[in-house]
């Protein structure tokens, strides 16, 4: 079965770059503006989002930390269907459009999306396996 969605709007940002640091823009399409009513009593929200640029076809696996795994095992953004989610500081909110602070996405990504980050959405202490505890590190550290 497939499927289809509507964009509600799109990551706009001027820096060039997908740095989760930098604060960007969700502007989201007037046509879906009132939904946007109350959110900015949240810190935190889910925005989930189109990885348009992402490849699909690159296969199902992946090496992390030397270790071969498979894609759903990854944060990969070429996947199968190309599927962005991040939890993003609320920053401010200007009528429709939304000032956030933690998504690695381009100028242009289209948002599918956008949820209220909350307790439940919290998991402490999740176990991971150590290569992906070791992918990540050395992420943040380039």
């Amino acid at each position: 079965m497939d499927c289809c969605f509507n964009y509600i709007g799109f990551v706009r940002r001027e820096d060039n770059s997908a740095s989760r640091k930098s604060i960007v823009k969700i502007e989201v399409k007037e046509e879906f503006a009132e939904g946007l009513k109350g959110v900015e009593e949240f810190s935190h929200l889910i925005i989930i989002y189109h990885l348009h640029l992402a490849n699909p076809d690159k296969g199902l696996k992946r090496v992390r930390g030397g270790v071969e795994v498979g894609v759903f095992a990854t944060r990969s953004q070429h996947r199968p269907n190309p599927i962005g989610v991040s939890v993003v500081e609320l920053v401010k909110r200007e009528g429709n459009t939304l000032y956030i602070k933690g998504i690695n996405a381009f100028d242009g990504t289209p948002v599918l999306d956008i949820k209220p980050y909350d307790e439940w959405d919290s998991i402490p202490n999740p176990k991971v396996p150590e290569w992906h505890k070791m992918e990540m590190r050395s992420r943040v550290a380039s």
